[in-house]
């Protein structure tokens, strides 16, 4: 198993424990046709329009019950003919990585920022961690690439892309029928407002706080009525979602990220 797989299976939880840095939303139904899958640290989000249901992000690598879960939901996994990928990391995409000993959705177009793909040939780590580069072992086997701006349709659901790199190199946020943001690991936010994702995780940070920027402006032009994150649950759309995107989040066993959030990633 490559490191970051390993790393993400078998020793986050470790590193983790009692900082409480991660806040995903509950397995269940939500607001706005939207529907979530709780992978331990991470969601896996869906969002159902009349018949048809897209997914956003794919969770961990085999990850124990994961199709059971998804049923508990009421959605077929084998169903989804569309799932929207914000980024490559191993948590987001290992559901539906070439290597997964079932992919969670086996029968989905697969969409993805055009900008990740500088990490499949093995030439550009993920980020280096004492002094050592760790390469993103994800690999897919198809896929359609996505850029910023493009407008594209699921059946009848709207989605437009917006590039926001610097958590990975061509990471990429959804907005979905003009009012549901899906902002993948861009941001954290806690009670007190969003900040740019923990600099530990973040291959650029400074990047990462340019692309908010960008962001904020957009999202603030637009109708989007829901924020729906990569770790840190969903949440309604504020002024107060961006409130310190000029800052990284921190977390520390004294000084925790969101109080609120268990000791434990696991589920």
């Amino acid at each position: 198993m490559k490191f970051m797989y390993f790393f993400d299976n078998n020793l986050k939880r470790y590193t983790m424990y009692g900082k409480r840095m991660l806040h995903p939303a509950e397995t269940g139904s939500y607001q706005n046709g939207i529907r979530t899958v709780r992978q331990d640290d991470v969601n896996i989000w869906f969002y159902t329009k009349g018949a048809q249901t897209i997914a956003i992000d794919s969770g961990h690598l085999d990850f124990k019950d994961a199709e059971d879960a998804v049923k508990s939901i009421r959605i077929d996994p084998d169903s989804i003919r569309h799932v929207l990928l914000t980024h490559s990391d191993v948590d987001h995409c290992g559901g539906v990585d070439r290597t997964a000993k079932r992919k969670l959705f086996p029968n989905a177009q697969l969409y993805l920022g055009k900008g990740e793909e500088v990490y499949f040939d093995g030439n550009f780590c993920r980020m280096i961690k004492a002094g050592i580069p760790l390469m993103n072992p994800v690999r897919l086997d198809s896929y359609e690439t996505v850029r910023d701006g493009d407008i594209f349709y699921c059946g009848d659901i709207k989605v437009q892309v917006i590039e926001v790199p610097g958590h990975t190199a061509g990471h990429v946020c959804y907005i979905i029928d003009d009012k549901v943001l899906f902002s993948g690991d861009c941001l954290a936010v806690n009670a007190l407002g969003g900040y740019s994702l923990f600099d530990f995780f973040t291959q650029n940070p400074t990047l990462n706080k340019k692309s908010l920027i960008r962001l904020k402006e957009i999202i603030e032009d637009s109708s989007v009525e829901v924020v729906c994150t990569g770790h840190s649950g969903i949440w309604d759309y504020s002024p107060k979602i961006f409130a310190h995107i000029d800052e990284s989040a921190k977390s520390s066993l004294r000084n925790p990220f969101d109080p609120t959030a268990s000791k434990s990633i696991r589920g």
